[in-house]
């Protein structure tokens, strides 16, 4: 085992987030907890600093460096507020990864330059109340019509899902198929199919928004599946594994 050591840019990135989450996000960060909301200014101020593209490479519009400095900014962002390194985190690993590692070009031509900025933020969208993490057991189904591909069914825990524009969601298209009868889809939550049930009422981290959503005869473009027909459990748990970086990055004290 060897001490790490960062490159000149890995703690220029360090040093830029721990300056900005100093001076920008912990003098708030109480105040939004009451609220249950962070503040829309700050969110935008992250896109534009590039922290909301930092697994996003500069061809799609972010400014990807190693994953390693990925981890410092989170860690950085949630030692002032637990509630931005979430916001953060999430929309990174499994908002702008799902996109990045299975759209095709068009959608990320759509989707990765404005989540990368800020100007959108994604949601992951696998919990169900019934099924929990047991994600091969969805009862959300998406049925293909023409060629529109038709969503009904419902889901809890979302993390960014009153905040989002863009949210990923798995449906079962195949039952018959059991595991490989899960795919996923590309929602604009502004689609008048997606609502926004409530807020959950959390121990902590309150500012971080965490909903239940319902998907009531959502209609999107059959275009909008990511990724292979039948893919959607390997999807969602390759982005989960991702995501365990930024929220491994984000438990540590919170500094004064």
């Amino acid at each position: 085992m060897h001490d790490l050591e960062l490159t000149e840019e890995q703690v220029m990135i360090r040093d830029m987030a721990r300056d900005f989450a100093r001076n920008q996000i912990a003098p708030h960060a109480q105040a939004w907890e009451k609220a249950g909301w962070i503040d829309d200014a700050l969110v935008a101020k992250l896109g534009e600093l590039g922290l909301l593209g930092m697994v996003v490479p500069e061809q799609w519009g972010g400014n990807y460096i190693d994953y390693v400095a990925y981890a410092l900014a989170v860690e950085e962002i949630s030692a002032a507020d637990a509630a931005t390194g979430t916001l953060m985190s999430v929309h990174s690993s499994v908002g702008c990864g799902p996109v990045l590692n299975y759209g095709t070009d068009e959608q990320k031509h759509t989707w990765l330059e404005k989540l990368a900025t800020g100007r959108a933020i994604g949601c992951f969208c696998l919990t169900e109340p019934h099924a929990g993490s047991e994600a091969h057991n969805l009862r959300t189904r998406a049925e293909l019509q023409g060629d529109e591909w038709v969503i009904n069914g419902a889901k809890q825990f979302v993390s960014n899902g009153k905040r989002a524009q863009l949210a990923i969601v798995f449906a079962v298209t195949d039952p018959q198929l059991g595991k490989k009868g899960l795919s996923a889809f590309l929602v604009p939550t502004e689609n008048p199919g997606f609502v926004v049930d409530r807020s959950e009422h959390k121990m902590g981290i309150r500012a971080s928004d965490t909903c239940a959503v319902t998907l009531n005869n959502c209609r999107i473009p059959a275009a909008n599946l990511l990724g292979e027909r039948g893919k959607g459990l390997s999807i969602a748990l390759s982005n989960l594994e991702g995501g365990r970086i930024g929220i491994g990055a984000g438990h540590r004290p919170r500094r004064v």
